[in-house]
């Protein structure tokens, strides 16, 4: 594979401040700064929100909490209630209402998950909208520089050389590819994004069924020793299977 010189990179990085640009490097530039601006804002958000959810075990926690009559559990009560995670969120906002019917938290708990849904989703429609605009703004550039190309050729009485030509095709193909250098990335993360938001709303659902289950004492946490045992015979079962009749 054949590396790109110092030189052919130094030409990429001036793409988008080159003068070859013409007038729409402006608006392909703010294209450029304000999806990278909402990319490091999402980022930053989901990244917070994701470490918050699998900080610690946050349904066992709760569990603990209201099965647990000891004095020395005051450091968990306190983590618990300070703590900004969704599912801490969740799950409170669940015992809160667990004298409702089952249907009617299942709704409460529906439109608390949209409401988490629309926060975490902010700005990747504008993300979106960002991609679509910059290759737009591109073609328009390549067809200005096409036109200022051949109003260069109707005005001229000499022969056609590549300095006159040289002008239009450049900022023609400039804007091509500055449009696409914002498009291509911001395209990638907005798609990304939206998949990261996707699996930590489904986490969120998870927690809310779990909680559900555990208000009407249905106990989801069990490792698998403790179901294996729970289907095993005790030792009395035992002797009473093979006593003699």
């Amino acid at each position: 594979m054949q590396i790109m010189s110092s030189e052919q990179l130094g030409a990429l990085s001036n793409i988008l401040t080159s003068e070859q640009l013409g007038d729409l490097r402006w608006p392909i530039l703010l294209c450029s700064v304000l999806a990278c601006a909402i990319i490091i804002e999402r980022i930053a958000s989901l990244a917070f929100t994701h470490i918050a959810i699998h900080q610690r075990n946050w349904l066992k926690l709760a569990t603990h909490l209201l099965t647990s009559k000891q004095a020395t559990c005051k450091q968990q009560k306190q983590c618990f209630s300070q703590s900004r995670s969704l599912a801490r969120k969740a799950i409170c906002l669940l015992l809160v209402h667990k004298d409702q019917a089952k249907n009617l938290r299942e709704e409460i708990a529906a439109v608390w998950l949209r409401q988490q849904q629309q926060k975490l989703a902010r700005g990747l429609k504008a993300l979106h909208i960002l991609a679509l605009i910059s290759p737009l703004l591109g073609l328009l550039g390549t067809v200005l520089g096409l036109i200022e190309m051949f109003d260069a050729l109707a005005v001229s009485e000499q022969a056609v050389n590549p300095a006159m030509l040289s002008q239009g095709l450049g900022t023609a193909m400039y804007t091509t590819a500055a449009g696409l250098l914002v498009t291509v990335p911001a395209l990638a993360f907005a798609h990304g994004l939206s998949l990261w938001k996707e699996r930590i709303i489904h986490e969120l659902e998870t927690t809310i069924n779990q909680a559900n289950l555990m208000i009407e004492g249905v106990n989801t946490l069990a490792d698998d020793a403790r179901t294996l045992a729970a289907f095993q015979p005790d030792a009395k079962t035992q002797e009473l299977e093979h006593a003699p009749a």
